[in-house]
C-alpha cells in the first residue's frame, strides 16, 4: 500500500498524458480558428477600402477608368490587371514613381491617391520578398476578383452570371444588388470572402 503512493501507475500516467493531448488540441483548434477568423476580417476590411476607393475615384471624375468599364470580370491575379488597379487608385506606379504623362491622363489625371497600399497587400513569395505587382487577401492569397457596374445608378445589380461558375452557388437570387463586388477565392475554391456575399465557406 504504502509502495503503491510512491508514483502513479502506467495507466495513470498515458491517462493524464492523453488528457493534456487532448486540452492541446482544443487550445490549438482555438487558435487557428481565431486566426482564420482574423483573417477573413482583415481581407473583408480591405475589400472595403477598394470599394471605398473606387466610388471616391467615381465621385472626383465623374466616370469608371476605361480599365473598369471594358473588363466584366478583373482577375487582379493577373500582374497587369493588378498593376493597373494599383496605378489608378495610388496615381503612382508600383514603385511608387508618378505616373508617365500618358498613363496619368488616362488613369488618374490629378495624380490623386484613393489608396495607400502597404507591403502586405502584396504577395509574399516563398523567399519573404514581395511581389508589387500581385495583390493578395490576408491569407497571400492572389486569387481576387473585382466587378464594377454603373457606380451611379443605385439599383444595380451584378448579374449572378458575371461570376466564375464556382462562385455561383454562394449568390442568392438572381445577382448581388451593389456597383463593386471584390471578393477572393482559396486554391481549392472551397473558401470565398466578400463583403457583398456577407459570409465566407
Amino acid at each position: 500500500m504504502n509502495a503503491r503512493s510512491k508514483g502513479f501507475s502506467l495507466l495513470e500516467l498515458i491517462v493524464v498524458l492523453a488528457i493534456m493531448l487532448i486540452i492541446t488540441g482544443l487550445v490549438f483548434a482555438g487558435i487557428s480558428t481565431h486566426k482564420h477568423a482574423t483573417l477573413v476580417a482583415k481581407t473583408q476590411v480591405k475589400f472595403l477600402e477598394y470599394e471605398a476607393a473606387i466610388n471616391a475615384y467615381c465621385r472626383e471624375y465623374g466616370d469608371l477608368p476605361t480599365f473598369f468599364r471594358d473588363e466584366e470580370l478583373v482577375l487582379l491575379s493577373d500582374p497587369n490587371n493588378s498593376e493597373m488597379f494599383i496605378k489608378i487608385l495610388s496615381g503612382q506606379n508600383v514603385d511608387g514613381k508618378p505616373l508617365s504623362a500618358k498613363e496619368r491622363k488616362l488613369l488618374n489625371p490629378k495624380g490623386k491617391i484613393f489608396h495607400r497600399f502597404t507591403d502586405e497587400e502584396f504577395f509574399m513569395a516563398p523567399d519573404g520578398t514581395r511581389d508589387r505587382k500581385i495583390l493578395v487577401d490576408a491569407f497571400n492569397n492572389r486569387n481576387i476578383f473585382l466587378i464594377v457596374e454603373d457606380p451611379f445608378d443605385e439599383d444595380t445589380i451584378i448579374s449572378k452570371s458575371k461570376f466564375p461558375e464556382n462562385v455561383r452557388k454562394y449568390i442568392k437570387g438572381e445577382g448581388i444588388k451593389d456597383a463593386v463586388v471584390i471578393f477572393s477565392v482559396s486554391d481549392d475554391g472551397r473558401t470565398v470572402i466578400s463583403n457583398s456575399f456577407n459570409q465566407y465557406f
